[in-house]
């Protein structure tokens, strides 16, 4: 049965949550000692309290984030693929959209983002009863109601219809909601956390390590983009994406948002704290607490590398790329995405002819990692970008082009993006929204957000015909996907789930 997950958190120690606030705070103190947090949900009376929890929501969501299964739906992009052998069919199931329940690496998703909601629901619950300074408070419930809507978001878009659950200490049994109920809550949580959250957010070392008001815009845009397609295809909600886009864009300044001049660099430990990209990021400290991004590190690497051959890119997709980044001038983002110098291993360098590798696919240098820098590690301090300012742009001008209003500064949001891969010619005709559309294909390669761009246009079928004859993952196994429907678009909730509340299964 899916019950509030807060009856199996003990909070007898709130410090086996918090483990300090290093997740997302980037490694800034706490100042109680984490071991010595009491806190019973029934008597959160308190901000700082409510601060230790709110860490402790974050602490939850980076537990399951750190692993590529988070981001589970991702494989099933054009842009990535996994190994074609190993322990990597969970991966495969996802790539090749021939996932059930009983899939591997279902789990990580649901059972982060649960959590994480858990605690937003006991903290949103308890907001009346807490006393302390006003601004501290609005902020951490901001936080609360920010975390709910991003998980939500999160699950919808990987497992479909999912439960809500909004009700701390309930055990009340849920059944699946409808995608119109789902998206009307996380609307209703993005517009309380605007509402709430500052500006800036104070004492972090980079912004978007913690959401602030331009972070909710941002989320609201993309739940918008999400609205309108598929499988709503509220078209109306174009209009909303884009002028919330529109809100951050013009406020940008304010809230601390811009695009990095170092694209490569996002992707390094060392600029981790020297981008102003992220939107919302989640920063690991691998070498302060041990908790860092494994998703990111030798696991991109062939075997003849020592690497763990989890994720790769596609090839047909790298083709593409590379023949479009040629003609538009954007070699350099093209560059920047993949790995195509000598990787230097020690005394058994591999080179760039990576056709020739044990597993044939492109490697992704988003990652592997930009500099090297975690090239022999399978746990750092690269970033994860849950969304980067870029995609802020692209929304405003898709959204403005499916909304036929090609205005100005639409094609000047989507001109910011092209002249930081390296374009040196500005687009100005043609169709904005299939332009911006295909500009975000390359712009987050390797990111696991192409896929979701799919599903809501409906490209997953042609897409998947666009497989390379080269392929090793499923394409020669002979495995043939199905097309159409909720359960292809959405991976199954998992059967762990469903064995404890079985009206899942419907």
């Amino acid at each position: 049965m899916i019950r509030n997950r807060i009856n199996k958190i003990s909070w007898f120690k709130i410090g086996s949550i918090v483990l300090s606030t290093l997740m997302m705070v980037a490694c800034s103190d706490l100042d109680e000692n984490p071991g010595e947090v009491q806190l019973d949900p029934t008597s959160l009376s308190s901000d700082a309290a409510l601060d230790a929890l709110v860490t402790g929501m974050y602490r939850k969501l980076q537990n399951n984030a750190k692993w590529s299964g988070f981001f589970i739906a991702g494989y099933g992009g054009d842009d990535i693929t996994t190994h074609s052998g190993s322990n990597k069919i969970g991966f495969r199931h996802s790539d090749w959209r021939i996932q059930t329940p009983d899939s591997e690496r279902l789990t990580d998703a649901y059972t982060g983002c649960y959590n994480a909601i858990t605690i937003a629901n006991t903290a949103i619950d308890a907001k009346d009863n807490i006393k302390g300074d006003a601004a501290t408070i609005d902020r951490l419930i901001g936080e609360a109601y920010f975390m709910r809507a991003f998980a939500y978001l999160h699950l919808t878009r990987t497992y479909g219809r999912i439960p809500i659950q909004l009700k701390s200490n309930s055990n009340e049994a849920l059944l699946r909601a409808s995608f119109e109920e789902i998206y009307v809550q996380i609307e209703s949580d993005l517009k309380a956390a605007e509402n709430l959250l500052p500006n800036v957010y104070p004492g972090i070392p980079a912004v978007g390590v913690r959401p602030n008001k331009g972070s909710a815009k941002a989320f609201l845009s993309r739940l918008y983009m999400h609205w309108a397609g598929y499988p709503l295809k509220d078209a109306g909600k174009y209009a909303l994406a884009a002028a919330k886009a529109k809100e951050v864009i013009d406020n940008a300044g304010t809230y601390g948002f811009a695009l990095s001049d170092d694209f490569r660099g996002l992707w390094t430990e060392a600029g981790r704290f020297s981008h102003s990209e992220g939107v919302f990021t989640m920063v690991g400290c691998a070498y302060d607490c041990g908790i860092g991004n494994r998703t990111t590190g030798r696991l991109g690497l062939p075997a003849e590398a020592g690497g763990w051959t989890e994720t790769f890119g596609e090839i047909a997709f790298f083709e593409d790329f590379e023949a479009t980044a040629q003609t538009d001038g954007t070699e350099q983002r093209f560059n920047d995405t993949y790995i195509l110098e000598t990787i230097p291993n020690g005394s058994n360098p591999v080179g760039a002819e990576w056709e020739t590798w044990s597993d044939p696919h492109p490697i992704l240098r988003k990652v592997v990692g930009g500099d090297w820098s975690a090239v022999n590690t399978t746990n750092n301090d690269i970033n994860r970008y849950f969304m980067r300012y870029a995609e802020v742009l692209l929304n405003y001008a898709e959204a403005s082009g499916r909304l036929g209003n090609e205005t100005a500064d639409a094609w000047e949001a989507l001109n910011k993006v092209r002249r930081r891969a390296g374009a040196t010619t500005d687009l100005l005709t043609g169709d904005l929204a299939e332009l911006a559309f295909t500009e975000r294909k390359w712009e987050f390669a390797g990111e696991y957000e192409r896929w979701h761009d799919l599903v809501r246009m409906e490209r997953v079928k042609e897409a998947l015909e666009n497989r390379s004859p080269d392929e090793t993952v499923d394409v020669l196994n002979g495995t043939v996907p199905a097309t159409s429907g909720e359960y292809f678009y959405f991976s199954p909730i998992p059967q762990s789930e469903i064995d404890k509340a079985p009206q899942l299964a419907n």
